[in-house]
């Protein structure tokens, strides 16, 4: 008798403590799942390369953040290249140290052949649960900018749950700058854009960066002009703020026309050309090369002659190119304008891109227009350019006729040839590091409908930011004259230094 009273009492109880759980469940469910009406809806920021913190031993008592360059090494691997240059060992050994260099800067942060961390590095995106959407509005999602753009992505989607979750809203709006536009392109490709209200692309890498796919393909080259057109551009890589970079563009006048800058551009030839055979073996393929996001920032029409020279038949590397090729073929550049336009036919799309800004001078691809980084006509889903400091000539009309004017006032650009070209919008002499595109960005965030570049005066097509960060619809203006170089330098240098003012 007195177990069955035990039993009875146990299943009562047992009942009780159920009937408990089930309500508080349902409670809690109720709340995480409580509609939000605010009208504000939750942004997903996606960062670009080397903007998401790593850290080594996350979680436990050795955790400490990591840099991009390790300084240590800087210290340890800079002298060796500068003893050798001056006690004249050749280049071929300057580049074997210049070699050591890049691994000692960027080595803790190499990469195995099936893409995962050799160190325990990882980032984290942690949801905020105390942060109030409806006065701050971005959530940041922190990743691990080296690795598989696909992995990335479904973190990415288990984020955006958290964030739903979190603010009792049915979509988020997904913001995603440079790199960030591979993992969006990643995320589209894997689970769709039914979470997702708006999509803005901010200077995106989505359709691959010329520069990585002439470096990936063995294309290293220091060219004079490609050198003069960086220099006079360089100002535009810091803040409006910053007067000593703005002498760089009449610095470069001046080494121009007197002929000074021969010495400097043949120093970095005999530097960086000479014995790239020695940076690519010691460094940049196994260092640089096993980075998977990397990969895919080599446009389309690279990507099989670059995995050709920089892995060639060796067969440690099946894995690897397994994992690279799946995103390729499925988000990567080829792919992204597919993806884009078919988001576009359920969701919001908005695409900023920049211009003005010379290409970095290491191959012999020049006068193509650049944010400083990325080219013009790649992140914006392929417009028209004059190129960098050209314009298109007098009369000059657009490609595609669609009833609207998709011509910059300054005759740089035609954005009619743009997939979205009512959607898409350029900044002028602003760079990719410092974009400034926040009250573009906020102005389209808040957009109840498919905002156009005909909806604010404030926000047209075509915008410059000017010294001192304001920003103005674009005007006309003519290019620079060029600058003649100075006779007595390039007899000085003779055949060497003809030899560099004639590169293209």
């Amino acid at each position: 008798m007195k177990k069955i009273v035990q039993r009875t009492l146990g299943l009562l109880l047992s009942l009780v403590l159920l009937g408990a759980a089930c309500a508080f469940g349902t409670q809690a469910a109720g709340t995480a799942t409580k509609t939000c009406t605010c009208g504000e809806i939750p942004r997903v920021y996606v960062p670009g390369i080397g903007d998401s913190p790593l850290y080594l031993h996350y979680g436990t008592p050795e955790q400490a953040e990591v840099g991009v360059i390790d300084t240590e090494g800087l210290k340890t691997q800079i002298l060796p290249i500068v003893k050798n240059v001056v006690a004249g060992h050749g280049w071929e050994k300057a580049g074997g140290a210049l070699a050591a260099l890049v691994n000692g800067l960027l080595g803790h942060l190499r990469v195995d052949g099936q893409g995962k961390s050799v160190l325990p590095i990882s980032a984290h995106a942690i949801f905020d649960k105390a942060q109030d959407h409806r006065q701050k509005h971005d959530y940041r999602f922190d990743y691990d900018w080296r690795l598989d753009p696909m992995q990335n992505a479904v973190q990415l989607n288990q984020f955006i749950k958290e964030v739903m979750a979190g603010t009792g809203h049915k979509q988020v709006i997904l913001r995603a700058d440079s790199e960030g536009s591979l993992i969006a392109m990643a995320y589209f490709a894997q689970f769709g854009a039914g979470c997702i209200e708006h999509f803005i692309a901010n200077v995106g890498a989505f359709n691959g960066l010329t520069l990585i796919g002439e470096l990936f393909t063995g294309n290293v080259e220091i060219g004079y002009r490609q050198v003069m057109e960086y220099l006079r551009q360089l100002g535009h890589y810091y803040g409006p703020d910053d007067g000593f970079m703005a002498m760089f563009a009449p610095l470069a006048d001046l080494l121009d026309s007197t002929g000074m800058a021969i010495p400097l551009v043949f120093a970095l030839r005999q530097l960086i050309v000479k014995p790239q055979d020695t940076l690519y073996a010691e460094a940049l393929v196994p260092l640089c090369g096993q980075w998977p996001a990397l990969w895919g920032f080599v446009p389309d029409e690279y990507y099989e002659d670059a995995k050709a020279f920089m892995f060639g038949s060796d067969p440690k590397y099946k894995d690897f190119i397994k994992l690279i090729d799946n995103f390729h073929y499925k988000a990567g550049p080829g792919m992204a304008d597919k993806i884009i336009a078919g988001i576009n036919k359920k969701i919001k799309v908005s695409i900023i891109a920049a211009y003005g800004n010379a290409p970095m001078p290491f191959t012999l691809k020049s006068g193509y227009d650049t944010d400083g980084l990325i080219d013009t006509a790649r992140e914006s889903c392929g417009a028209a350019t004059a190129g960098v400091g050209r314009t298109f000539p007098e009369g000059y009309r657009q490609r595609i006729n669609d009833g609207h004017n998709h011509v910059s006032a300054d005759r740089r650009i035609d954005a009619s040839t743009c997939l979205l070209p009512d959607q898409t919008w350029f900044y002028k002499d602003t760079v990719h590091f410092f974009g400034g595109h926040g009250a573009l960005v906020d102005f389209l965030a808040r957009s109840k409908k498919q905002p156009t570049v005909f909806d604010s005066p404030e926000f047209p097509q075509f915008m410059t930011r000017l010294p001192g960060g304001t920003v103005i619809a674009t005007v006309p203006e003519e290019p620079a004259a060029p600058v003649r170089v100075g006779a007595s330098i390039w007899n000085f240098f003779g055949a060497s230094g003809q030899a560099i003012i004639n590169m293209n």
